[in-house]
């Protein structure tokens, strides 16, 4: 059975900065982890989606947002360009 992913991204996409794709459900913890008001903040500079769908939603994130939610200290959350294929 084809498993089909969402991708979502982060703002800075279009504007050529360097980034990697994320986990959804590993990008939804990271702001489960910020306070209210900063994770409404963070949550507007990424394509939405519903958390439902985190599971099959890969989200492309340049590296300062990465860094912001920690996503970067987390190996996991990073997808490898062969696995998402």
């Amino acid at each position: 059975m084809k498993q089909f992913f969402f991708e979502r991204e982060c703002v800075h996409r279009d504007k050529g900065a360097d980034g990697d794709m994320y986990n959804g459900m590993f990008f939804v913890q990271a702001l489960q982890r910020l306070q209210s008001n900063d994770a409404v903040r963070f949550a507007g500079k990424v394509s939405p989606f519903y958390w439902a769908d985190a599971p099959r939603v890969l989200v492309w994130l340049c590296r300062e947002c990465a860094a912001e939610l920690r996503l970067s200290d987390t190996p996991r959350a990073v997808l490898q360009a062969e696995r998402v294929a």
